[in-house]
C-alpha cells in the first residue's frame, strides 16, 4: 500500500508547505509517460493514410457496375452522399471515444477492442457483443472478397500464359500461399503496410482511369444503358455501402493517434482522397463500358501495359489488405480458445482452418459482387451508418454530476436519426436482395459442383 504524506517544498524561492502528495507525483509521472508513449503514435496525416489504405481498394473495382445498375446519375449522387454520411459516421465514432476518455481515465490508454467498448458504455453488454459479431462477420467477408478479387486479377494477368487454369484453382492457390504469412506477426503493427496499401491503390486507380480514357476512343457514343429493376438497384446499393465500410477499424486507428481529438481531421482528409479516387473510376467505367462493364472493372479494361500494371498494383493492395483485415478475426478466436500469442501449433492450426473455411465460402459462392453486397448491406451498414450516430446520441444523453453536460441541437438529432433510418431501410433491402441473388435462381454455380 502507498502511504500518503505531505512534503515541504520551496515556493518561488521561499520556504513553505505545499500540499503535494505522492499520488500527485505518480499522476505527473504517469502523464509524462503517456506523453512519451503518445509521441510514438500516429499523426493526423498518418492516420488519414491508414484510413485510406484500409477502405479504398476492393470497393472501387465494383463501383462502375454499381453505378450502371443504379441508373448512372442516381448512382453518382448516392456515391457522394454515402461518402459524406460515412465520413460523418467516422466523426461520430471519434467523438464517442473522446467522451469515453473524458469520463473514464482507464480508457486513456490503447485498447484492443475500442468499438466494442464504445458500444458497452453506450448501450450495455448486449450491444457490445452485437458490435463484436458484426466486426468479425465484416472482416471475414471482406477477407473472402479480397481472396476472390486477387484470384480474378491473377487469372486476368496470366490468362495468355496459363489459359487452362480456372479462377477456382487460382483462388485455392492464393489461399494456400497466404497461410504461412498468416502464422506470423500481424502486419498492422508496421506503418509501411498502411502506406503501401494506400500508394498501390492510388496508383492503380490513376492507371485504370488513364486506360479507360484510351478505351473511350469512338466508344462513348455507342455505349448502351438500360433501366434496371429494383433487385439490381439494391444489390448495387449494397456495393456502394461496402465501398465505405472501414468504420470497424476507425476506433482502433484513433486509439493509436498522438492526439486522438484530431481524428475527425484525419477522417475528412481520408474521405476526400477516397472520393477523388472513386469518382473518376466509377464515372469512367459507366461512360466507357456501359452495360458491358464487369462486376470487377479490371476485367473490362483493354489489354495494355497500363492495365497490367494497374492490376498488379491492385493485387498487391489486396494481399496486404487481406493480411490486415483477417488478423483481428484470428486474434478474437485465439482469445476465445485461450491460444497463446506465441507462434505454436495451436495458432497455426486455427489460422489454417480459418483460411480453409474462407476457401469453402469462396468456392461455394464464386461471385465476389454478391458477397460484397451482402456484407455491405448488413454488417457494414450497421457499423458505419447506424451504430455510430446512435451510440453518440446515447452517450450524450447520459448524465453524471462529474461529467460535462452535452446537448445536441434538434436539427443535429434529426440528421443523426435520418442516417439511422436510411441505413436500416436501405441496408435491409440490400441484404434481402443479396440473399435472394445468392440462393435464388441466379445462384452462381459452386466451383466444386460437377
Amino acid at each position: 500500500m502507498v502511504s500518503y504524506k505531505t512534503f515541504e517544498l520551496p515556493q518561488n524561492g521561499n520556504s513553505g508547505k505545499s500540499d503535494i502528495t505522492i499520488s500527485d507525483i505518480e499522476s505527473s509521472k504517469s502523464s509524462k509517460n503517456e506523453q512519451k508513449i503518445g509521441h510514438k503514435g500516429l499523426s493526423v496525416l498518418t492516420a488519414a493514410v491508414f484510413i485510406t489504405g484500409e477502405m479504398a481498394g476492393s470497393g472501387v473495382l465494383a463501383l462502375p457496375k454499381a453505378i450502371v445498375d443504379t441508373g448512372g446519375s442516381i448512382g453518382i449522387v448516392l456515391l457522394v452522399v454515402f461518402c459524406v454520411n460515412a465520413g460523418f459516421g467516422g466523426h461520430c465514432l471519434g467523438n464517442c471515444w473522446n467522451i469515453l476518455e473524458e469520463r473514464y481515465p482507464e480508457y486513456r490508454t490503447s485498447l484492443r477492442n475500442p468499438y466494442s467498448t464504445i458500444a458497452y458504455k453506450a448501450v450495455g453488454k448486449c450491444g457490445s457483443m452485437i458490435v463484436s459479431v458484426c466486426i468479425q462477420i465484416t472482416l471475414f467477408g471482406a477477407g473472402t472478397v479480397y481472396l476472390l478479387l486477387s484470384s480474378q486479377i491473377l487469372q486476368q494477368l496470366l490468362r495468355h500464359y496459363l489459359p487452362n487454369i480456372s479462377f477456382c484453382i487460382w483462388f485455392l492457390v492464393i489461399a494456400v500461399i497466404l497461410i504461412l504469412p498468416m502464422w506470423l506477426e500481424s502486419p498492422k503493427d508496421f506503418w509501411a503496410v498502411g502506406v503501401t496499401a494506400t500508394l498501390t491503390t492510388v496508383l492503380s486507380c490513376i492507371l485504370m482511369f488513364v486506360q479507360m480514357l484510351l478505351d473511350s476512343e469512338f466508344k462513348i457514343s455507342h455505349v448502351k444503358h438500360k433501366v434496371h429493376n429494383f433487385h439490381d438497384f439494391f444489390l448495387a446499393f449494397g456495393t456502394l455501402l461496402f465501398a465505405f465500410g472501414g468504420a470497424s477499424t476507425f476506433p482502433t486507428i484513433q486509439n493509436d493517434m498522438v492526439n486522438k481529438r484530431k481524428f475527425s481531421i484525419s477522417v475528412v482528409i481520408a474521405f476526400t482522397v477516397i472520393l477523388f479516387l472513386y469518382l473518376p473510376v466509377a464515372i469512367g467505367g459507366y461512360l466507357v463500358y456501359g452495360e458491358h462493364v464487369q462486376t470487377n472493372v479490371a476485367v473490362s479494361l483493354g489489354h495494355s501495359p497500363l492495365s497490367v500494371l494497374a492490376n498488379m498494383l491492385m493485387g498487391i493492395h489486396l494481399v496486404f489488405a487481406f493480411l490486415i483485415v483477417i488478423n483481428p478475426v484470428c486474434q478474437e478466436l485465439e482469445e476465445a480458445f485461450d491460444i497463446p500469442c506465441t507462434l505454436d501449433w495451436k495458432r497455426c492450426l486455427l489460422r489454417t482452418i480459418i483460411v480453409f473455411i474462407m476457401v469453402f465460402v469462396g468456392e461455394s459462392i464464386p461471385a465476389f459482387g454478391k458477397i460484397l453486397s451482402l456484407v455491405g448491406g448488413s454488417t457494414i451498414t450497421l457499423l458505419t451508418f447506424v451504430f455510430p450516430p446512435y451510440f453518440y446520441m446515447k452517450l450524450c444523453s447520459q448524465k453524471n454530476a462529474n461529467w460535462p453536460e452535452r446537448h445536441l441541437p434538434l436539427y443535429y438529432k434529426m440528421y443523426l436519426w435520418e442516417l439511422i433510418i436510411i441505413g436500416i431501410i436501405g441496408g435491409s433491402a440490400a441484404t434481402y436482395n443479396a440473399v435472394i441473388s445468392i440462393f435464388g435462381s441466379g445462384m452462381a454455380r459452386p466451383c466444386y459442383w460437377p
